[in-house]
């Protein structure tokens, strides 16, 4: 469970100001309650009040999609509503209208949750230009206790074999991103999720926190955990952890296993 103050400084709302000129550009939206509640639709009402809300309230988000040029990506203050893939045409997640803003923020139960209890700061709608991704450029990187740890692909455990040849470059790369600009983060535990696409630098995609339920991939919190608790800044080198050898299909859970086990 967060604790209040976890809620107030990952939120975009609290970092996107200092990491603007190295993250995604992003349009941050307050949203009023009633248009809140007609999202969550808590009144069964969304259907007697879209017009309403679309006339009161959906300007902000109007002009923000002819900023975008009618091509977005949307999330709240803390996530994206990954689980409303299905609702999404080519399961894409991709914005184009006010009524893709609406469907995916309301179907979702991770966004659901997020809204359900005051967190401290106002909620938000972000909506961020869209960029074709490829996977293997996503990359989760941990810290603990302020030191760089651990960097994972975050389409674990899918096998990308340039990762042996590229590894210890994607390792200096992010290293020196995180020493230059990451580390004026103001928490001593946490996730950044960046985008990088060699030679390019690396792109701040979010900062998360870093606790027994956020999902480390091909690292597990057991190993993470005694790090944390040891309390130590002694400057070490980050470990880039990814699939050495293409296993086939494979969960994640057996995949970590097949790891931790030295396969």
């Amino acid at each position: 469970m967060l604790e209040l103050q976890d809620w107030k400084d990952f939120s975009i709302t609290s970092w996107y100001k200092t990491f603007s000129k190295d993250t995604i550009e992003s349009l941050i939206i307050e949203i009023p309650d009633e248009l809140l509640a007609a999202i969550l639709n808590i009144n069964n009402e969304l259907k007697s009040e879209e017009e309403e809300c679309s006339d009161k309230y959906m300007e902000p988000f109007k002009n923000a999609l002819n900023e975008l040029n009618r091509l977005a990506f949307v999330r709240n203050n803390w996530r994206s509503p990954l689980d409303a893939k299905a609702f999404s045409f080519g399961n894409t997640l991709k914005v184009t209208n006010l009524d893709d803003i609406i469907l995916y923020l309301s179907v979702s139960d991770r966004i659901a949750r997020d809204f359900e209890s005051n967190k401290g700061v106002p909620f938000c709608v972000v909506l961020r230009p869209w960029i074709d991704i490829h996977p293997a450029s996503e990359f989760r990187c941990i810290v603990v206790n302020k030191i760089l740890r651990g960097i994972t692909p975050r389409d674990w455990p899918t096998y990308y074999a340039h990762f042996k040849e590229d590894g210890p470059l994607i390792i200096e790369k992010i290293h020196n991103f995180f020493k230059n600009k990451i580390s004026k983060f103001w928490k001593s535990n946490y996730v950044f999720d960046i985008i990088l696409t060699l030679p390019d630098d690396p792109i701040i995609v979010d900062f998360s926190p870093l606790n027994s339920n956020t999902n480390l991939l091909a690292f597990d919190w057991k190993e993470i955990h005694p790090i944390i608790k040891k309390n130590s800044e002694e400057e070490v080198s980050p470990v880039f952890r990814y699939l050495e050898t293409d296993i086939g299909i494979m969960t994640r859970t057996a995949a970590q296993l097949k790891f931790s086990h030295g396969a």
